[in-house]
């Protein structure tokens, strides 16, 4: 098959989105299909040496450092998409190089995939300042996607302005998305929490919600020696009791809430450290915040690390915890079950790596939850040793190369329902 994958945020930004983008693209090339990636152009001067990236131009967003906005869309670039002759078009994002996506597919005979990665419902708490850029969205749709009297009046009401831009916001993402996926031969959430979202939004169209997450594959096993010389660098302790974060370091995060974890679990265990391993806009915050903590000795910040690093980092840690309220799936939840590592959590739905019980706890979104399930793993080696095997276990279940082939399924069921013949 020949595949587009639109994504509105790739290389050379880091985020889960561009992770996932290229997990798919390299699993679908080594079962043979030829995929091309559309992106966003950082800058005027950036080459592109992957003949199968190919760039539309962009302008910094506003929202992060890290994320752009494709507002030129020439003829030319429809016609260089048609000349590929794509089977599949799937986008990742249904912002403006999403709505290219959705744009081109109405006019080929390319299946539509959509791909539900971000909760912008919440991010909108988070960040109302996206609203005139999701209004901007919404101004394309009707030179974008095929309309009709529904989804005229939808519209409509996205346009009618609210008191209070959350508000506002919400029921703009709720429409804009709705509208979208009706559009789609395929629509995928990442996790049941994406699923239950999607479908609640389903009040005026009528559209089928397949949760498939993304496959991880476990990082390289570190050595002993690897390991002993993170602890070092890093001044962890060798009796240390370390509860790890690993990842984008934003405020939608909820990585605060470690901290006064962290101050209530020192009252029984004193060797606690809390481990933050990852970057963003909210590093420099948090820092801060541990640093009028009283806690900041007991409080790691390694900033980014390179990827070959993150073994001795998870291989560091006895607990990893994700206190996440807003991601769609935690692809750093697989990665610490495929490390061996027991998982606290707060978000119920949010990923398939963890069982509540079995190989991790589900906590409230308190310090003080969060801070007991960590304690409770802390004082308990074997049970530790339990919930890690049955990570490895449960996570083993969700490889790259198999989660790909069941993507790869999705897509030949939907050109075979279109009775769309394809090379492969």
């Amino acid at each position: 098959m020949r595949i587009g994958l639109f994504t509105d945020t790739y290389h050379p930004a880091t985020n889960g989105i561009v992770n996932v983008v290229d997990i798919t693209r390299e699993q679908l090339e080594t079962m043979g299909h030829e995929v091309y990636v559309f992106c966003p152009k950082v800058s005027s001067d950036t080459k592109e040496y992957d003949d199968h990236v190919i760039r539309f131009p962009s302008l910094p967003s506003g929202l992060f450092d890290d994320n752009r906005v494709s507002v030129f869309f020439p003829p030319i670039a429809l016609r260089s998409i048609r000349k590929l002759n794509l089977d599949v078009i799937h986008f990742f994002t249904p912002l403006q190089i999403g709505m290219m996506g959705i744009y081109a597919a109405q006019r080929t005979d390319a299946i539509l995939v959509g791909q539900h990665c971000t909760d912008f419902y919440q991010y909108v708490e988070h960040y109302p300042q996206v609203l005139p850029g999701i209004l901007a969205m919404a101004m394309t749709l009707p030179f974008t996607v095929k309309f009709d009297g529904v989804d005229a009046r939808t519209l409509l009401h996205i346009y009618r302005p609210q008191l209070g831009a959350v508000q506002w916001n919400k029921d703009v993402v709720e429409g804009l998305m709705s509208l979208v996926y009706s559009r789609c031969n395929v629509v995928i959430s990442v996790s049941r929490k994406s699923q239950r979202q999607l479908e609640s939004w389903r009040k005026k169209y009528d559209y089928d919600v397949m949760v498939l997450p993304t496959g991880v594959d476990p990082l390289p096993r570190p050595s002993k020696a690897q390991t002993k010389q993170f602890r070092e660098d890093w001044g962890i302790a060798l009796d240390d009791q370390v509860f790890s974060n690993i990842g984008r370091i934003g405020a939608e995060k909820n990585l605060a809430i470690l901290i006064p974890a962290l101050k209530k679990i020192l009252k029984t265990n004193p060797k606690a450290r809390l481990l933050y391993v990852g970057d963003f806009d909210y590093l420099e915050t948090l820092k801060q915040l541990a640093a009028e903590s009283g806690v900041n000795d007991r409080i790691t910040f390694t900033g980014r690390i390179p990827r070959q690093e993150l073994g001795a980092a998870y291989a560091a840690s006895d607990v990893f915890v994700f206190p996440s309220v807003m991601d769609t799936q935690g692809l750093v939840v697989h990665e610490a079950a495929n490390a061996g590592l027991p998982i606290v959590y707060v978000d119920k739905y949010v990923t398939e790596a963890v069982e509540d019980g079995k190989n991790g706890f589900l906590a409230r979104n308190s310090a003080a939850s969060i801070a007991d399930k960590i304690t409770t793993l802390f004082n308990d080696d074997q049970l530790r040793k339990k919930f890690g095997a049955k990570s490895r276990a449960i996570a083993a279940k969700f490889s790259e190369y198999g989660q790909t082939r069941k993507l790869e399924g999705l897509y030949r069921e939907a050109l075979a329902e279109l009775e769309i013949e394809v090379e492969n």
